[in-house]
């Protein structure tokens, strides 16, 4: 990664340097499930003890007399710079604040009530929802959360084509997903993190990357690194919403440390994400509805996409960023010599191949072709199949019937193509004579 991109990160916060001149173009006016509680079995053989899981640091006794506040303010910045992550911040949790903030609480339950979770059905699990409602079932004794970034946000000149301008016969991959998984990637870092937190002084950690019972937006905003915009997303009030949150919960008693943003930003009356939507998911200021995200669409849902919402999808196969496009907080490049035009995590990605690919090639991948091109990144987690229904529908949108028409008949025609991909190449048809004319000349291609 970019030195001076380090640098610029990973100081942003109170100890740390000042942040550089963003070129600024306007101004401002998900976790995976957790395997479910098995029922204990009665038996004559000792209990086994029961092994830790692997996002948690050992038990070390902590030390006496540390200095947490030099811990905190000399100490971790060093090690969050040498990491190369983003603005930092550690929230404290006196006695009986182990929990999210009441506002957040509300709006949680509420979105589980109106069933905008969707498919995504751990997420109303019961013992899922009481981890996230006490931090305490997460890490016993913990008594202070660690709040990090990464940034992936390639700037406003870093995406290939502008909004609903994407060439035919190509997709649109979300911007977070140009590169290796970001999950292994802060995972390695926080684990580093949280290795020397403790094995300096001791005590245990827990470390998640949007993949455990936490409402991380809910710490982000608590910890100062942000305000949460009207399209549920956290904005930093320098650096946007495009990065990625992390966080350590320790038994710890460290000291609350805010960068100087905290309190800052805000949306005011703008509500271009709002309008943005092209599927209408933003139903209220902060609130999401995961069933008509296209990120959840494209993602999350394992079966068929509702075919209303199948027309909005337009090219995106992987994800989405509209609503972050739009929004004035992320209308800025990165300064030259940091990440000018291209993700400061990814670095320069070919447009062709990552994030603009081929549709009538992703439409007719095997297993062996899709394992070559995603083995490592995020878009691998969707697998072949999913990714193919996407394709498939987004050649319905864009597609160019000379060239997609013949692919998508012969998919619709081979029984040996899976009841999903086969439906999708369908309708992708349907839209393509409708649209081009059936009798057209160009409809007519066999």
């Amino acid at each position: 990664m970019n030195a001076l991109y380090q640098r610029v990160c990973s100081r942003a916060w109170p100890l740390g340097a000042p942040l550089p001149r963003l070129t600024r173009f306007s101004s401002a006016s998900s976790d995976a499930a957790e395997p479910a509680p098995t029922t204990a079995v009665a038996t004559d053989r000792p209990p086994r003890r029961t092994r830790r899981p692997r996002n948690m640091t050992p038990q070390r006794d902590i030390l006496q007399d540390v200095e947490y506040r030099h811990l905190v303010q000399r100490l971790l910045p060093d090690q969050v710079r040498d990491l190369g992550l983003g603005p930092t911040a550690v929230l404290s949790l006196p006695d009986g604040a182990a929990r999210p903030s009441p506002t957040a609480r509300q709006a949680y339950l509420q979105w589980l009530e109106r069933e905008f979770h969707g498919t995504m059905g751990y997420m109303a699990r019961p013992d899922r929802i009481e981890r996230r409602l006490q931090y305490d079932r997460v890490l016993p004794g913990v008594r202070s959360i660690l709040v990090t970034t990464l940034f992936y946000w390639p700037g406003r000149s870093g995406f290939p084509s502008p909004i609903g301008a994407v060439p035919a016969d190509r997709g649109t991959v979300s911007c977070y997903a140009w590169g290796r998984d970001y999950h292994a990637i802060l995972e390695r870092k926080l684990h580093q993190l949280a290795e020397w937190l403790h094995g300096r002084v001791g005590g245990q950690g827990r470390y998640y990357v949007d993949t455990g019972a936490v409402l991380e937006r809910d710490l982000g905003w608590r910890a100062g690194l942000g305000f949460v915009g009207k399209n549920s997303m956290l904005i930093h009030p320098r650096l946007g919403s495009g990065f990625f949150l992390g966080e350590i919960l320790s038994t710890l008693p460290l000291p609350d440390s805010m960068p100087d943003t905290a309190g800052k930003g805000g949306c005011g009356t703008c509500r271009k994400c709002i309008r943005a939507c092209p599927t209408g998911a933003i139903v209220a200021d902060r609130v999401v509805d995961a069933r008509k995200c296209i990120s959840y669409l494209t993602i999350e849902l394992k079966g068929t996409i509702p075919a209303a919402l199948r027309r909005p999808m337009g090219s995106l196969i992987y994800g989405c960023d509209i609503c972050q496009r739009v929004c004035p907080w992320n209308a800025f490049d990165w300064p030259v010599g940091v990440s000018h035009g291209r993700s400061p995590l990814f670095g320069a990605v070919d447009r062709e191949q990552v994030a603009e690919p081929d549709l009538l090639h992703i439409v007719q991948m095997d297993e062996a072709a899709f394992r070559a091109a995603y083995a490592g990144t995020a878009v691998e987690r969707i697998g072949c199949e999913r990714l193919r229904r996407n394709a498939a529908v987004a050649l319905g949108n864009q597609g160019s019937a000379e060239r997609a028409l013949p692919v998508l008949r012969r998919l619709v025609a081979d029984p040996r193509q899976s009841a999903l991909v086969r439906e999708h190449a369908q309708w992708a048809v349907g839209e393509l004579e409708w649209r081009h004319g059936r009798g057209g000349q160009e409809a007519n291609v066999s």
